[in-house]
């Protein structure tokens, strides 16, 4: 092939309107070609927009369908919570016998429950030997000579009240210049009701949760003693500023305390969002209501740096008491882990992460092994520096079962919260190194499990006023049950003698003791 030659300056190609070998215009069918060549450039660039589009419609696709199986996931999981599943019995095989049900009551060895024996009995009744026999009416029995001796409890209800008039001598005054009385023993100045009425319906409140117009239906049906609900509404009232003094001497008993358990539940006052707060031991009972669930009323209550022990859940609230030490409420550990792998197990199988399922499971178990630790502790079939020395293990156990990083995020965030410092990491094992500490909060839910029923039955109060003497009364009653004293007896007598409200009528003073980590 030649080496190509540049026209001359100024050529022009005789065929450019028409060449003999296309038949047609040269110039026309550059340009058709030229034009070919960018619409073919075009759509392929069109193409390739397109196939990018529908690609990232498919991945969009994808994240909106894991989406919606994590959404059902979580629904049918709440669902689960709040209503027991319809599950059928299994079909056994086909000549097999059926298994034997497990017989309902208490586990084989344990000790029955009996009544105690009354210490006393007020009337005999003697019953002849049976002519004929109650089982199958045979007639003719003889007599043994033998005694079969049953002794029974009830209560005598008297429909009658007793009336008892007061005949006072008055004494002249000469600084207050008029005639005064002395009130008698177990007598109310200036009261038509007694004692014995009001401390009944405000046990019947505070203990039975029955609402004002069920006390006024009791007195009135059983014992013949109308007033009107208002009237029972005053009594716990009365009561509430009677043991005023004593509620806030509770209060400075938290600041004293080497462990408290802390917890809070809403409420409602007038139809608004309001808190019950607690803060207790086995020693007391302390409940406040407030309209906010903020620090600043933990603070309020434990001081802005308490010098004792916390056991409470990983509010943030908490943070701004600076506890001595604090521990985390396992059991709330225990069963986030519990719902998150019962949320995973939900998802299609292909969608699930193992890992985060695996994770949540070991988590679980570790935290019921902690628990058991703290049980034998606590029973004295695991000594007390012997639990403390397992500490340095447990947390290797820990840091092994939160070493890699969890795809799905409910699972990620709790590995995150009990590894984190910052966060729980260093309030797992807190209860391992105070005597006595418990590693779940389950103490003050037990407290606030009869407010909670409580709030149900009468949805919440009235008033804020109302609010706090129901956190008083909650208080004074708790912490007489907690000290072995009767209930009736400390509101009859604060109500008797409301100027004179010693530590004594409710707690004995040994019975709080001051720091001790030993």
């Amino acid at each position: 092939m030649g080496r190509y030659k540049e026209a001359p300056s100024g050529f022009q190609c005789p065929y450019k309107d028409h060449c003999p070998h296309l038949g047609m215009s040269a110039k026309w069918a550059a340009l058709e070609i030229s034009d070919a060549r960018n619409q073919r450039s075009t759509q392929g660039w069109r193409r390739f927009e397109n196939e990018e589009y529908v690609r990232a419609l498919e991945e969009e696709n994808k994240a909106k369908d894991s989406q919606i199986d994590e959404l059902k996931a979580r629904l049918k999981h709440q669902h689960q919570q709040k209503f027991k599943a319809n599950k059928k019995p299994k079909k056994r095989p086909s000549g097999k016998p059926p298994r034997k049900p497990r017989k309902r009551g208490p586990p084989a060895g344990h000790p029955a429950w009996t009544r105690k024996i009354p210490d006393r009995v007020d009337q005999t009744v003697h019953v002849d030997a049976p002519d004929t026999c109650p089982h199958c009416q045979h007639t003719g029995l003889e007599a043994t000579g033998d005694t079969h001796t049953q002794i029974q409890e009830d209560i005598v209800l008297q429909p009658r009240t007793v009336n008892t008039q007061y005949i006072h001598q008055t004494a002249h005054c000469p600084r207050c210049r008029r005639d005064v009385f002395k009130t008698a023993d177990g007598e109310l100045r200036n009261c038509s009701i007694g004692p014995i009425t009001k401390a009944a319906a405000v046990y019947l409140r505070h203990e039975l949760k029955l609402s004002f117009r069920d006390i006024e239906k009791v007195f009135s049906g059983l014992f013949g003693m109308p007033f009107v609900p208002a009237s029972a509404m005053a009594f716990s009232d009365q009561f509430a500023k009677a043991g005023a003094s004593l509620y806030e001497d509770l209060r400075t008993k938290i600041y004293a305390s080497q462990i408290i358990h802390a917890d809070e539940t809403s409420w409602r006052i007038d139809g608004q969002g309001a808190q019950l707060w607690y803060a207790g031991n086995t020693a007391f009972d302390f409940f406040h209501m407030d309209y906010s669930r903020s620090s600043a009323v933990a603070v309020s209550i434990f001081g802005s740096s308490f010098g004792g022990h916390l056991v409470a859940d990983s509010y943030a609230a908490y943070n701004a008491i600076h506890p001595a030490g604090r521990q985390a409420c396992l059991a709330h550990i225990k069963r986030k882990a519990d719902e998150v792998a019962e949320r995973i197990k939900m998802l299609p199988p292909k969608k699930r992460d193992r890992d985060s399922l695996r994770f949540c499971r070991s988590l679980s178990r570790f935290f019921s092994h902690c628990c058991r630790i703290g049980r034998r502790r606590n029973t004295g079939e695991l000594a007390f520096e012997r639990a403390k020395k397992l500490i340095p293990r447990l947390i290797r156990m820990r840091d092994e079962i939160c070493n890699r990083s969890l795809k799905d995020a409910d699972a990620e965030n709790l590995r995150k919260r009990v590894s984190n410092p910052t966060r729980d990491g260093e309030r797992l094992f807190v209860f391992l190194e105070i005597n006595g500490m418990e590693p779940t909060n389950n103490h003050a839910e037990q407290a606030l499990r009869l407010p909670v029923i409580f709030r149900k039955t009468s949805f919440g109060s009235r008033s804020l006023s109302g609010a706090q003497n129901l956190a008083t009364n909650l208080s004074l009653i708790g912490t007489a049950k907690r000290q072995g004293k009767d209930p009736m007896d400390l509101i009859k007598n604060l109500l008797i003698d409301r100027k004179n409200a010693s530590p004594e009528t409710l707690y004995e003073t040994e019975n709080f003791r001051t720091f001790d980590t030993s």
